[in-house]
């Protein structure tokens, strides 16, 4: 007798992942469930690759898609924060270019992704050119609808975890830190709700052009993560540290004061995408430092410290501690 096929054309299940669940649970499928009481022709062609078809194409994966990943439980979503032009879509560029050249977040190993296509677009754009310039990857659509959720997976301490990057624009964003209501800020509320931890960018270019309003804008968006934190950890990113020479230093400890102040104890790492100073620490360590970072914070067990409630009223219950309470 022959094995059981699934019905779903360009389906290999039981032998591999069924198409239709995204997983191997093929048991569960509707098309292999009806297989169950036919049997498979032995001279059935096989389906040619180019028509198999998956239920991802490799692009930015959206919200609504994340079903995906449901069969290895809940993905762990870092958010990117930032102004515009901070470097949030350049940092993933260059990250995913060095994970590709054979650099290795240490103690998390490679173990896939569901959107290589859009890794591989914006680590194309990512190159040198004639004069020894870096042409930067295009900047990401303001459009409130557009979500950018790049993913990893990462083998770590025997386990499989799913590591979803999460990016919107930065008009988004100071839209957001200025109304966290405002209708066009949907994408960058989608990421505040929903991110397990943060990478906070700070443009060390537009501190050197604008300094005293960088500064605001900066401290502004800063604040409004803040505010509904929860313990979530922090990461701030200097970027485009190979021009920290530039800023004027009072500007600068005002932002690391304020900073300081508003996530205290946050890890802050200097990152650049090219520097003839030093590449080596700036573009190669760093930025993979970055990604360690806060892989190692979210794989840490981050204590819940919750304050007592101050108790403001007469109602006995409430005030009732008991027969002993006195004594």
């Amino acid at each position: 007798m022959a094995k059981r096929r699934c019905t779903k054309e360009g389906c290999y299940a039981p032998d591999d992942i069924c198409v239709e669940l995204a997983s191997p649970r093929h048991e569960q499928c509707e098309f292999f469930v009806k297989a169950r009481n036919t049997e498979a022709s032995t001279t059935t062609a096989k389906v040619s690759a180019a028509a198999t078809s998956i239920p991802w194409t490799g692009e930015w994966l959206r919200p609504e898609q994340l079903d995906l990943l449901a069969h290895r439980g809940a993905p762990r979503i870092i958010g990117l924060v930032g102004s515009s032009g901070a470097g949030k879509t350049t940092y993933l560029a260059m990250l995913y270019s060095l994970l590709f050249n054979g650099s290795r977040i240490e103690n998390w190993d490679f173990a896939g992704s569901y959107t290589l296509n859009a890794w591989e677009l914006q680590a194309k754009t990512l190159q040198v050119q004639d004069d020894g310039t870096v042409r930067n990857p295009d900047a990401t659509p303001s459009d409130k609808d557009f979500h950018s959720l790049y993913h990893l997976a990462l083998r770590h301490d025997s386990f499989l975890h799913d590591i979803l990057f999460a990016e919107s624009s930065g008009e988004v964003f100071s839209k957001w830190a200025n109304n966290v209501n405002d209708p066009a800020a949907e994408n960058a509320r989608w990421i505040y709700g929903n991110a397990h931890a943060f990478l906070f960018f700070v443009d060390c270019e537009a501190i050197i052009e604008q300094r005293g309003r960088a500064r605001r804008d900066i401290v502004q968006v800063a604040e409004q993560v803040k505010s509904s934190l929860r313990g979530r950890p922090v990461v701030i990113v200097w970027s485009k540290a190979d021009l920290a020479k530039n800023m004027r230093e009072n500007i600068v400890d005002a932002i690391k004061r304020n900073l300081s102040e508003i996530f205290p104890g946050a890890i802050s790492l200097e990152i650049s995408n090219y520097s003839k100073s030093d590449s080596d620490q700036l573009c190669h360590i760093n930025n993979i430092g970055v990604a360690k970072t806060v892989l190692n914070l979210l794989a840490s067990t981050q204590p819940l410290h919750i304050a007592p409630a101050s108790i403001q009223t007469n109602d006995f219950f409430f005030l009732y501690r008991g027969s002993y309470g006195s004594k």
